[in-house]
């Protein structure tokens, strides 16, 4: 039978009930469970149908249509357990399909009233037990376009079933990030720069446990939206070590700077050692071999190298102290672009002072005095530093 003559029969029995033509109640309800028994089996097809959209492909429009007929297909779960969303999740050309079905979900109650239409249920064949809205962080097949992943991920977020906070709650940063979902990972850590730092995994941040496969990644974006602290490098644990640390102990000090050198590259024009040797001195012989010509690029301050150095502290010159007695007679008669303190003037400065080095300073170049009394004094100068470094620190 085809659907025409089967709709044609519903017609017919429809006309003929409606009108009490044929009041047999026998016919009625035997007619009646048969057509429930059908609209059964119509579902299970169309459930059943929604668990292979990755073999006929409908439109994401004939989706909506069914699930808006048949809400109960939302939930039809396959052998493994998963309900048609986390399928989609898997890729295959599904991704089309998730902000359908978790709109339409949600309006459903779709694993209970606070799944978000199943985005936040916990895939039961995953030993990771990822959710949903995990999974559609990382999963994809070989034919799938992280454009069509990016473009669901915006719809959810349009919809308000992608929030800001699980970027940090869900994990997605630790999640993403692989080569197939690297877009991904860019695409959250555009939205929440913050989550690369506060997003914790067991009690590290991101930083200190983050994936070798997924730590170019990383730390692209974290020299990209956090470069003026070092691009995440130095941040420290609840124990007191810094990144860079963690990852040359994890992957190896040849691969972890093997992967900045290709990010660092000259063309980058990233004054990195400025933060190796205010942040981690410790290091400067590593960093330097890598990345010599960094010495003669200036930070976002303007300052050069050596002042970066200087304006650190008698302690951080102290710790790099090969570079004192290679300051030319340039730089120091130059004054710090924030600060506008010249380099005796900044060794002078704070409960660590070190007059010695001050006093070298001055009698190689006393000139820098006669400078500094035509414009103001320099003790005035210090003052006014000191009181806008409190101020920063409030």
């Amino acid at each position: 039978m085809d659907i025409s003559t089967f709709q044609s029969n519903l017609d017919f029995i429809k006309s003929l009930h409606f009108n009490e033509e044929w009041k047999d109640e026998n016919c009625r309800d035997t007619i009646l469970a048969a057509l429930e028994e059908a609209n059964k089996k119509i579902e299970n097809a169309f459930g059943e149908s929604i668990q292979r959209l990755f073999a006929h492909k409908p439109t994401a429009e004939a989706v909506e249509k069914v699930v808006k007929k048949f809400p109960s297909t939302l939930s039809y779960e396959d052998v493994n357990g998963l309900i048609p969303i986390q399928k989609a999740a898997f890729g295959h050309g599904g991704f089309k399909y998730v902000p359908i079905m978790a709109k339409k979900g949600t309006e459903n109650k779709v694993g209970g009233e606070d799944a978000r239409g199943g985005l936040l249920l916990i895939d039961p064949s995953d030993r990771d037990e990822w959710n949903t809205l995990q999974m559609l962080s990382n999963y994809g097949a070989e034919n799938d376009s992280e454009e069509d992943a990016i473009h669901m991920l915006k719809e959810l977020r349009k919809a308000g079933l992608l929030l800001k906070k699980d970027i940090e709650e869900q994990q997605l940063l630790k999640i993403s990030g692989l080569n197939r979902s690297k877009k991904r990972f860019e695409y959250f850590a555009s939205w929440d720069p913050e989550a690369l730092i506060n997003t914790r995994v067991g009690n590290k941040p991101l930083a200190h446990s983050i994936s070798s496969t997924r730590l170019p990644v990383f730390l692209e974006s974290s020299f990209k939206y956090h470069p003026h602290i070092g691009g995440l490098l130095f941040i420290k644990d609840d124990d007191g070590n810094i990144a860079i640390d963690s990852m040359c102990n994890r992957f190896g000090e040849k691969k972890t700077m093997g992967i900045l050198y290709d990010l660092l590259t000259p063309k980058s024009d990233y004054p990195i050692l400025h933060h190796v040797f205010t942040k981690a001195p410790q290091h400067k012989d590593l960093f330097m071999e890598y990345f010599p010509w960094a010495t003669q690029l200036r930070d976002h301050h303007g300052r050069s190298f050596q002042q970066a150095v200087l304006a650190a502290g008698p302690d951080i010159m102290n710790a790099n102290n090969f570079l004192f007695p290679m300051l030319t007679d340039d730089q120091i008669r130059e004054r710090d672009p924030v600060t506008t303190l010249y380099p005796f003037a900044a060794m002078a400065v704070g409960e660590n002072a070190d007059l010695k080095k001050s006093f070298y300073l001055l009698r190689r170049h006393p000139s820098v005095l006669e400078r500094r009394s035509r414009s103001s004094s320099t003790r005035t100068n210090i003052v006014t530093w000191k009181k806008r470094k409190r101020r920063e620190l409030v």
